[in-house]
């Protein structure tokens, strides 16, 4: 079942915690301490897959999370890393962030991998912080939590050439007989509800092999498409990437004339960029009309629109198509070769960062006030409540174990040696006012 629109979470894996432990063994009883640092997290990563044509996959599981990163082990042994959950997605899938409509990547490329959400970092073991002045740290960080988002994915179809026209010119049944495609064909309008793609084996044309090309059948345009009106206007968005267009008109009507001048309309009112792009005008149905009906329909045509070339094919008969597949792949092939857009360079692992920021940047705002009760003397008093803000900041808090002691001393450390204490001092910080970081609470003691 063809789907273009879907929207999921995805949430990296959490980071791993570090251990705390001291190395005891009969010939070294005061070994120090020797606990190893957890994992990270296993990444989202989206990949493109030329097979996949449909979201289809991802109506119905809506969750995607990564592992999580292993807890590290005596003997710094260090923590496994989490596996990552690759997600295949069509090429010419764009990724939003759903939150903020923010476009977070257009994938297009088999190549490419991206990273959606980063895994948690690995919480430090207590041997990371041994030192000359800490020489039997009693405290590990915990694991860091992985990221989470919400991200709409909206496909936009890959092909070389679109056939566009209006219901019933014999689209689905041209793209059946030229390419591969299966799509429904039927006597009456908008049997086609979704688009639909298929390669176009020139070699059964007599041409080269080399020359095939994808071919797009979109569902049928109506007057007022742009407006929202008819089947089509949602699936326009797939044309988009179509460098050449197959404008198919049905020869057989009175008023085919006035058909061929709507698409046009429509296709301007919806990106007038689209009418700059190389577009043959094919029409079909010449069955239909006995061979001389069919010359005075071109002359009528002819009449409006002297200067356009087009052709006369019949996609029952297979008149002309040979001709048709012929001009459509000496087309794409021009187009291609004259193509002198740069190249989006593509490397294996493109992460995508929403905060690009210095992560040692930190912000102090007064957000308000509390009462607390003093730990001491037990007396209620009004506390203000200082917001710190700054990713490394923020990254420490959330890894710390607040009911370790010794854990909480390294933060109050951190803080002095980033110059929060500084920024605080210049919002007239008071003893036992609180500072608040990442949603933690911390109380002010002096520095």
């Amino acid at each position: 079942m063809f789907c273009d629109e879907v929207k999921i979470n995805v949430s990296a894996g959490n980071g791993g915690g570090g251990l705390c432990s001291f190395r005891r063994v009969i010939y070294n009883a005061k070994g120090g301490p020797d606990g190893g640092d957890g994992g990270d997290g296993g990444d989202i990563i989206l990949r493109g897959n030329p097979n996949l044509n449909t979201l289809h996959a991802y109506r119905s599981s809506k969750f995607y999370k990564a592992g999580n990163g292993g807890a590290g082990g005596k003997n710094s042994r260090h923590g496994a890393r989490g596996e990552s959950s690759i997600l295949d997605v069509p090429l010419g899938t764009k990724v939003y962030n759903a939150t903020t409509g923010e476009l977070v990547v257009d994938v297009v490329s088999a190549s490419e991998d991206v990273i959606i959400c980063n895994g948690g970092r690995g919480g430090f073991g207590n041997e990371h912080f041994k030192s000359s002045v800490r020489q039997a740290p009693n405290f590990a960080e915990l694991g860091e939590p992985g990221n989470s988002l919400d991200i709409r994915l909206e496909l936009e179809l890959v092909a070389d050439v679109s056939i566009i026209g209006v219901p019933s010119a014999g689209k689905s049944t041209l793209i059946s007989v030229i390419s591969d495609a299966k799509p429904k064909i039927a006597d009456y309008p908008f049997t086609t509800i979704v688009p639909n793609l298929g390669v176009v084996d020139t070699q059964r044309f007599g041409l080269d092999a080399s020359d095939s090309f994808v071919i797009c059948d979109v569902p049928g345009l109506i007057k007022g498409a742009s407006d929202g009106k008819g089947l089509g206007y949602q699936f326009l968005r797939h044309i988009k990437r179509s460098n050449v267009f197959v404008h198919l008109v049905d020869i057989s009507l009175d008023n085919f004339i006035d058909d061929y001048e709507t698409i046009l309309d429509e296709l301007k009112k919806f990106d007038p960029n689209l009418l700059k792009r190389p577009m043959l005008v094919v029409f079909n149905k010449a069955d239909v009309l006995g061979e001389e009906l069919v010359e005075q329909q071109l002359e009528l045509f002819k009449q409006k629109f002297p200067d356009l070339d087009y052709l006369v094919v019949s996609a029952i008969t297979q008149q002309g198509l040979k001709q048709l597949v012929a001009k459509l792949s000496l087309v794409v092939k021009t187009v291609n070769e004259q193509d002198t857009l740069p190249q989006q360079v593509v490397s294996e692992h493109v992460i995508y960062t929403p905060q690009t920021a210095d992560p040692r940047l930190i912000n102090v705002e007064v957000i308000g006030e509390q009462k607390i009760l003093d730990k001491y003397t037990q007396e209620p008093y009004s506390a203000q409540i200082f917001k710190v803000t700054g990713k490394r900041l923020e990254q420490i808090v959330v890894m710390t174990d607040f009911g370790n002691h010794e854990a909480m001393a390294r933060v109050y450390d951190v803080l002095k040696k980033m110059d929060v204490y500084k920024f605080l001092k210049k919002q007239n910080i008071k003893l036992g006012d609180i500072i608040r970081i990442a949603q933690k609470d911390i109380i002010y003691r002096g520095d």
